[in-house]
């Protein structure tokens, strides 16, 4: 199943931009809380989805531990 995992949320730990034309854009900003999804597969790795407001971001659980954390709480809007 494509939408099968353990949602949680994760905070940015460190800024992810990405360079468009001449423009730098802010993909995740740190500190900010984002929603996200953890996936195991077979070989028992997990992946991460995490949602921003426009991208989505697809990482393995190394990168994903260079750039967000979980939190084990929903946070408060």
């Amino acid at each position: 199943m494509a939408n099968d995992g353990k949602r949680t949320y994760c905070r940015c730990i460190e800024e992810m931009t990405m360079i468009i034309g001449k423009e730098e854009t802010v993909l995740f900003e740190f500190k900010e809380v984002y929603p996200c999804m953890i996936r195991t597969s077979d070989t028992e790795m997990n992946y991460y989805k995490i949602y921003g407001e426009e991208f989505a971001l697809s990482c393995s659980e190394q990168e994903f531990k260079e750039h967000f954390k979980l939190i084990l709480h929903q946070p408060i809007k």
